[in-house]
């Protein structure tokens, strides 16, 4: 098992969210002050952390990558991060972010990497999404996950930007499902949109490459429940390379449940084992 403590403070998670374009409020100290509550970390900001625990197994071993967000870390957290093989076996590793509990487990499953790929299908490629990169964006991106692997550190920079290219497909709708999402999870209905989880199969040989430039990403919405959840497939390539296809399962939350799980400043500090 390998296990590290980290404490996401205020100024790792702004930086994190500036270099991956997420604007969501509830990660801005100064709209999250004004209802007294701490900032939320982004989950693909604990998830990368985690994942970068299980680096080698990543990048030689792993052909998928399941993924559970079932709580909310508030900054100023101390959690411990963890990175050990299932029943002892070393073709699967479980992946946790422990506060009270574990963040990235369920009920009845839990995030992990594995030998084998998921079996999701879809029929579509997608529409493309092209997203811009800088070099600043992956060199901070990198020093917060604490990542000395360049090809790791590329490779979850892209997963976790592909937030912002299922985000443009909302904002910028080229389809009639796109549409629906859209009216369905706005400011306007106080509704956003939470990854209930998340499928990612890995290719082989494991991707190499430099984001810099641009990444495409192809998006496909379904609907599973009117209004409720969808189902979004993701295909990323970098340069006509692939570099993942994934399974997003979205569902809206309410404004008010999210901020709810956000704790409160006076209770903003830190007990150390």
């Amino acid at each position: 098992m390998k296990q590290k403590k980290v404490i996401f403070g205020d100024k790792e998670i702004v930086e994190f969210c500036r270099a991956t374009h997420d604007t969501n409020e509830i990660h801005h100290p100064v709209f999250m002050a004004t209802l007294g509550k701490r900032i939320i970390v982004p989950g693909m900001f604990a998830l990368s952390q985690t994942v970068n625990l299980s680096a080698d197994f990543l990048r030689i071993h792993a052909k998928s990558l399941k993924v559970l967000f079932n709580s909310l870390l508030s900054s100023g957290d101390f959690v411990t991060l963890c990175s050990s093989p299932v029943n002892g076996i070393h073709s699967e590793v479980r992946l946790s972010a422990i506060n009270c509990k574990d963040t990235l487990t369920s009920k009845d499953e839990f995030t992990r990497l594995s030998v084998k790929e998921t079996s999701f299908k879809s029929d579509h490629k997608g529409l493309i999404r092209r997203l811009e990169v800088t070099a600043g964006q992956v060199e901070t991106f990198k020093r917060l996950i604490e990542c000395t692997n360049q090809d790791v550190a590329h490779f979850l920079f892209a997963i976790s930007y592909a937030s912002q290219a299922l985000l443009k497909s909302i904002k910028e709708p080229m389809t009639e499902i796109e549409v629906e999402i859209g009216e369905t999870i706005s400011r306007e209905h106080c509704i956003s949109p939470f990854y209930h989880s998340l499928d990612i199969n890995i290719p082989t040989p494991f991707p190499v490459f430099n984001p810099e430039g641009h990444l495409d990403y192809y998006v496909h919405f379904e609907r599973e429940k009117v209004l409720k959840l969808y189902s979004a497939f993701v295909h990323c390539e970098h340069r006509g390379n692939i570099i993942f296809t994934a399974h997003y399962k979205l569902v809206g939350v309410n404004d008010k449940v999210i901020l709810r799980m956000a704790k409160e400043i006076k209770h903003h500090h830190v007990v150390r084992p």
